[in-house]
């Protein structure tokens, strides 16, 4: 029994861990989503009665749609009263009523939709008898499907089969009744219903803004011009004000300009006035004066 557990454990965590490492989408129970689960089913039979399986869990997706889990489930067992009645009360007072199962599982969801997702699951695990019954294994396969409720709720609808293993050991803990034994020990089946919720997971990785150069780029080779030269900042100061205008002081006005005197056109009975001739300049005399001698006075004009 123990090591079929282990063999569970390993073979779950041994899934293509290198696959993980690669980018994911946008799609529900991407890699890295934790899906924590509350599961609710049961069974019934016409002449056994019936059954109530109550359970939660969780599970994590490693990569997209392939998920590793653990689940708690408590099966309690109803059985009817002419059942009671035909084994007797001191063999029913030996039956175990309640089965407590742990139970690794693995998760494979067929189709990432956005409003439903269609779901394989597949557990195995040890199952814990009350009335000192001792411990049995038990594997569980089914399909199921989970439909969106809103935001990261679903509805958990699924079918389940199962069956407890070793089978010498199944018939010791319900070997006291034939009918019993075989009801215990065979091919079980029902349904199930549950609320799960799927949190965090690793959105994929954001593309740069500039694409990486190939590997064989060659930077373009340096220019021969010089640097240019960095540019005078012109001065930023705000332009000084302009000094305010003085109003002229108030005095007596200027001098008015005389206006021109008015020019006649001469007319016949108003001849021009003659023109006043030039005075006369006389001749100056460039003969030598001999030594001694006064100069002549010339007449006047």
């Amino acid at each position: 029994m123990r090591r079929t557990v282990a063999l569970t454990v390993l073979v779950a965590l041994a899934l293509p861990v290198h696959a993980a490492r690669a980018d994911d989408d946008h799609r529900p129970f991407r890699r890295g989503t934790i899906l924590p689960s509350l599961s609710l089913g049961g069974s019934f039979s016409r002449n056994y009665g019936g059954s109530l399986l109550v359970g939660a869990g969780a599970s994590y997706f490693v990569v997209g749609g392939l998920a590793v889990g653990l689940h708690l489930r408590n099966v309690t067992t109803f059985y009817s009263q002419y059942f009671k009645d035909q084994v007797g009360s001191d063999i029913f007072a030996k039956i175990p009523t309640n089965e407590l199962s742990l139970t690794p599982s693995l998760l494979w969801v067929v189709y990432r939709g956005e409003r439903f997702a269609p779901y394989v699951s597949f557990g195995v695990g040890p199952v814990f008898l009350n009335k000192q019954r001792g411990v049995l294994g038990q594997w569980t396969v089914g399909p199921g499907v989970m439909i969106r409720a809103g935001g990261s709720l679903w509805l958990d609808l699924g079918f389940g089969l199962g069956m407890r293993f070793t089978k010498d050991r199944c018939q010791d803990a319900y070997g006291y009744l034939e009918p019993v034994t075989e009801y215990a020990c065979s091919l079980t089946w029902g349904f199930r219903g549950g609320l799960v919720f799927g949190l965090g997971g690793r959105k994929p990785a954001q593309p740069s803004a500039q694409p990486s150069p190939p590997a064989n780029y060659q930077p373009p080779p340096a220019s021969s011009y010089p640097p240019p030269q960095p540019q005078p900042v012109p001065n930023a100061s705000p332009p000084s004000p302009a000094p305010p205008v003085e109003a002229p002081l108030e005095g007596p006005p200027p001098p008015a300009t005389p206006a021109p005197m008015p020019v006649e056109t001469p007319t016949p009975a108003n001849p021009p006035a003659p023109a006043t001739p030039p005075p006369a300049i006389a001749p100056t005399d460039t003969t030598p004066i001999p030594p001694g001698e006064n100069l002549p006075i010339p007449p006047p004009a």
